[in-house]
């Protein structure tokens, strides 16, 4: 553009994070994460006038200085991070941006798919996207009074998660466990996936599925995934913004009366998760349930950060007493080697 100078980014220095901090702040925005690429819009006098930086398949963190407003700099913003997601091969992205900025999104071809209102809205555009996921969901679809619904993580599979999944499907007449698909966690998704349906397999009345990018995602949910996991506020309101979209897309697509949670007396962003659970889901004709968390005789409250932490410091026996059978077959075979090496290296929140 005439008279703007346009760079692209990839590792920020520290000068330039701090500069983008300070420009976030200033137009009611936080910095999150670690972006792959930031593009700076500066004005002719050299200052920044609009920014926006891509991680993964998300566009974050868009600010446009209110005086350049009108200079179309938002959409020559997005357009360079599209440029640069088409060159990387992504075929999908999502941006996640406050309510304001949505129309301008839309204008773009993204297609809204949740909104807290007057905190944050998230848009897609791409394929494949939400349509061909919520053909995936209404395939396994079983039409019954009353499907249940979990969504776990499972990194990995415990006798914590194995308790709340044979409890759930006692409740209700079809179980659909939804496995978080992110693969930002020690164990691969893959690996949870399969660890999930073979660990719940003597249960006849009970689907395992992909969550895609629409259940606790770096999408819906960034926050989960941050070590530096930012303010509580900011929290809540991803919590609420990652519920509203399994509303609007799991609910129907599965025909969902119910959603089973286990209790969280430990971690305040899952406790923020159930939180919003309880205010949104009921509304939405959706019945929540907390099953109280499983644990040891000696009340070991049984978790996966339990497990990872017994296996950072080689306490196999204590680990043997957290999982079921297919989780410790895994844990002793060759493709669980270069895992429990990371593991012990690691200091990871998952």
């Amino acid at each position: 553009m005439f008279g703007f100078d346009i760079e692209l980014i990839g590792t920020l220095s520290r000068g330039e994070e701090q500069q983008l901090r300070n420009f976030l702040q200033a137009h009611g925005l936080a910095f999150e994460g670690k972006p792959d690429v930031t593009v700076f819009v500066k004005d002719p006098s050299g200052h920044l006038a609009a920014t926006g930086s891509l991680q993964g398949e998300v566009i974050r963190m868009v600010a446009v200085d209110p005086s350049w407003q009108e200079a179309g700099l938002s959409a020559v913003v997005v357009s360079r991070l599209v440029e640069v997601a088409r060159d990387k091969g992504k075929t999908r992205l999502f941006v996640y941006t406050k309510p304001e900025s949505a129309p301008r999104f839309i204008g773009m071809g993204f297609l809204e798919l949740a909104r807290v209102e007057s905190s944050v809205v998230l848009l897609e555009m791409g394929e494949p996207g939400i349509a061909a996921y919520r053909a995936y969901l209404e395939g396994a679809n079983k039409p019954s009074r009353r499907n249940g619904a979990v969504v776990v993580n499972c990194n990995p599979f415990t006798l914590g998660h194995l308790y709340l999944v044979e409890q759930a499907a006692a409740s209700c007449e079809n179980l659909f466990v939804i496995v978080v698909e992110a693969d930002l966690s020690l164990f691969p998704f893959i690996d949870r996936f399969v660890l999930v349906q073979e660990g719940t397999s003597h249960l006849a009345n009970v689907t395992v599925l992909r969550s895609g990018a629409y259940a606790v995602s770096p999408a819906t949910f960034p926050t989960y995934f941050l070590r530096d996991k930012g303010t509580e506020e900011m929290a809540a309101i991803q919590a609420r913004l990652d519920v509203t979209l399994f509303a609007n897309l799991f609910a129907p697509a599965l025909g969902l009366k119910v959603r089973f949670v286990g209790t969280e007396p430990y971690c305040e962003v899952t406790g923020s998760y159930n939180e919003a659970m309880k205010a949104i889901l009921p509304p939405r004709g959706v019945e929540l349930l907390e099953i109280p968390r499983y644990a040891l005789e000696d009340g070991t409250i049984v978790s996966a950060s339990t497990v990872r932490e017994r296996i950072r410091s080689r306490d196999w026996q204590g680990v043997r007493g957290l999982v079921p059978d297919v989780t410790w077959d895994y844990l002793n075979s060759p493709a669980a080697g270069g895992i429990i090496a990371r593991i012990q290296a690691s200091r990871s929140r998952h």
